[in-house]
C-alpha cells in the first residue's frame, strides 16, 4: 500500500483545524449546542436511569449491590456499568443533563476522530478517509444515545486498530498485551458489552491460523493472538463481581423474552430512517466487493462476514459493524486508487488527493479542539463564574415524558398512595425524577427476569387477570400516557379515580 506523496508547498499551522479535527469540532458542537442533545438524553429513559446509579453511587461511595428502585422485585443487583455511570453522573452533578450530553458528545467526537485518524495513519488519503468516516457516522448515528455504550465503541475501535497493527507486524506481542488487557480491566467496568473485544480478539486469531494453515508458515502470531485472548479474558474478570458479570450476560441472550424486549437487540429493521446510513454503508461494501474485487485474508472474511451476522441479529451492532469494516474499506479502495497501472483519472486522483492529504497534514489537531473544548466548558460553567441562568439548558422532552404529571405529583403526593404501575419507557425517568416513588418496571430486564415481565404485560395490554396483578402488588395509582388501553378501562371503573391528566399522561388513583 502506497501513501499519498508529500505535497512539499503545504506550511505548518498547528491552528489551521485538520480534517480530523474538523470532524471532531463538527460532532461536539452539533451534539451539545443542536437538538440534538434532547434525543439524546430522551430518545429512551436508560439516561436517567443510570444517572440515577451512578449518582447513588457517588453519594454513598460505593458500588450498587441491592436494587430498591423497583417495588415489583428486590435483592442482589450486579451492575454491568458501574465505572461508566459514575462517569456520567459525575459530569452531570457539575452542569446537570447538559454534562451528561458533554460526556456523551466527547465520546462520540473522540470516536470518529481515531477514526479518521487511525485511516491516515495506513495509508489512506484524505479525501477517501473523510468519505468513508462519514459514511461511518451516517451508520452508527442511529445510537447516538447519552449511555456507557459509547464507551464499548471507542474501546472497540482502539482494539481493532491495535490487532490491524499487530497483523501488519507493526506492532509487538509484549506492546499488544501491554496496552490490550489493561484496556480491557477498564473495558469491564466501564460497560457490560467487553465481550465485543474478545470476540474481535478470536476472529483475528482464529483469521491467523487459517492463513498460516493455508500457507503453511509460522504459527507464532495465531498463538500470540490465543495468548492474548485468554489474557483478556482473565482481565475481564477484574471487576467488582468477577464471573457473575459472564453469567449475568449469557443468560441475559439466553433469555429470548428478556433480550428481545429492547427494540435495539431486535434485527434491524431496514424500513426506518435510522436504517439509511447502515443501506449506504451496504451498498459502499457490495460495490467494493463487486468492482474493486480485493484479495481477502480469512481474517477480511471473518471480520466483515461475523460482524455482518452479528448486525442481523441485532441492531445495535450495526456501530460496532462499521467501526471494524471501515478500515478494511479504507485498505481495499486505496490499494485499487494506488494501483500504478490504472487509468488516468486514477492518476488525476492521486495527485489531487496528494495535495489535499499534505495540506491537512500540516494543519494541527489539539489546539484547535483544546480551544473548542475550554469554550463549551466555560459556557456550561456560566452560572457559577457569573451568576444567572445557563446559557444552555438540557431535560427531557416534555411531549415525550410526563414531567408536568412528575411535577405535579411532587406538590401533591396526598393524590396517589400505594405502589406505582408505569409505561415501560417511562420506568428511568420516573425512577430519577421521582424516587421517593419505587417504579412498577424498567429497562434491567436481565436483572428482575421473565415473571415480572409477564405479570407487566398482563397489565399492560391488558389481560383478564389484569386486576390480580395489580392487587398483587399493591398498586394503588398508575401513571401511563394518554393513549395507553389501559385508561379507558379504568376511566369506567368505579374503584378507579382520574387525578391528574394532560396531553403527555393520565394518572390514576385507587379509590378503594
Amino acid at each position: 500500500m502506497k501513501a499519498a506523496p508529500p505535497h512539499t508547498g503545504a506550511r505548518a499551522n498547528g491552528w489551521l483545524p485538520s480534517l480530523s479535527a474538523m470532524i471532531w469540532i463538527t460532532l461536539f458542537l452539533g451534539l451539545n449546542l443542536t437538538s440534538a442533545r434532547i434525543v439524546m438524553i430522551s430518545a429512551d429513559s436508560d439516561p436517567a436511569l443510570h444517572r440515577r446509579l451512578g449518582e447513588w453511587m457517588i453519594q454513598h461511595h460505593a458500588i450498587v449491590r441491592e436494587n430498591d428502585f423497583l417495588h415489583t422485585h428486590q435483592g442482589p443487583y450486579l451492575s454491568l456499568d458501574w465505572l461508566g455511570e459514575v462517569v456520567f453522573a459525575t459530569a452531570s452533578n457539575w452542569f446537570g443533563w447538559s454534562g451528561f450530553v458533554l460526556v456523551a458528545a466527547t465520546l462520540i467526537a473522540t470516536c470518529y476522530w481515531l477514526l479518521h485518524r487511525q485511516l491516515l495513519a495506513e495509508g489512506c488519503d484524505a479525501f477517501l478517509a473523510t468519505v468513508l468516516v462519514l459514511v461511518a457516522m451516517l451508520a452508527g448515528s442511529m445510537h447516538w444515545l447519552a449511555r456507557p455504550l459509547l464507551f464499548t465503541q471507542l474501546l472497540t475501535l482502539i482494539f481493532a486498530a491495535q490487532l490491524r497493527r499487530f497483523q501488519k507486524g507493526q506492532v509487538s506481542s509484549l506492546k499488544l498485551f501491554a496496552l490490550l488487557a489493561p484496556l480491557m480491566v477498564l473495558w469491564v467496568n466501564l460497560h457490560g458489552a467487553f465481550m465485543i473485544g474478545l470476540v474481535l480478539i478470536s476472529m483475528y486469531a482464529f483469521g491467523s491460523a487459517a492463513t498460516a494453515w493455508w500457507r503453511s508458515t509460522s504459527y507464532t502470531r495465531p498463538k500470540t493472538l490465543f495468548t492474548l485472548l485468554l489474557l483478556c479474558f482473565g482481565a475481564s474478570f477484574a471487576n467488582p463481581n468477577g464471573w457473575k458479570v459472564h453469567a449475568q450476560i449469557l443468560n441475559f441472550f439466553h433469555s429470548h423474552e428478556v433480550s428481545n424486549l429492547t427494540t435495539e437487540f431486535a434485527s434491524p429493521n431496514f424500513h426506518t430512517v435510522g436504517m439509511q446510513g447502515f443501506l449506504l454503508l451496504l451498498l459502499v461494501l457490495g460495490v467494493t466487493l463487486l468492482v474493486v474485487r480485493p484479495s481477502l485474508s480469512a481474517t477480511d472474511v471473518l471480520v466483515v462476514g461475523g460482524w455482518g451476522c452479528f448486525v442481523l441479529f441485532s441492531a445495535r451492532n450495526v456501530p460496532i459493524f462499521a467501526l471494524v469494516v471501515t478500515p478494511l474499506l479504507a485498505r481495499w479502495l486505496t490499494n485499487f486508487a494506488q494501483n500504478e497501472r490504472g487509468s488516468p483519472w486514477r492518476q488525476r486522483y492521486r495527485h489531487w488527493a496528494g495535495q489535499l492529504t499534505a495540506t491537512d497534514r500540516a494543519s494541527g489537531n489539539a489546539p484547535p479542539i483544546a480551544a473548542v473544548i475550554v469554550c463549551m466548558l466555560l459556557v456550561l460553567a456560566k452560572p457559577q463564574i457569573a451568576g444567572g441562568n445557563p446559557v444552555i439548558t438540557t431535560d427531557f422532552s416534555e411531549t415525550r415524558y410526563p414531567t408536568v404529571a412528575v411535577a405535579h405529583l411532587r406538590e401533591h403526593p396526598e393524590i396517589v398512595h400505594g405502589e406505582m404501575f408505569n409505561s415501560f419507557l417511562w420506568g428511568g425517568y420516573l425512577e430519577f425524577a421521582l424516587p421517593e416513588r419505587r417504579a412498577f418496571i424498567d429497562s434491567r430486564a436481565e436483572f428482575y427476569g421473565p415473571e415480572v415481565l409477564e405479570d407487566f404485560f398482563t397489565v399492560n395490554e391488558p389481560k383478564r387477570s389484569w386486576e390480580s396483578v395489580l392487587a398483587k402488588y399493591n398498586v394503588g395509582w398508575t401513571i401511563l400516557p394518554v393513549q395507553h388501553p389501559l385508561n379507558r378501562i379504568l376511566e369506567l371503573n368505579p374503584h378507579w379515580s382520574l387525578v391528574f391528566s394532560n396531553q403527555q399522561a393520565i394518572v390514576f388513583s385507587r379509590t378503594s
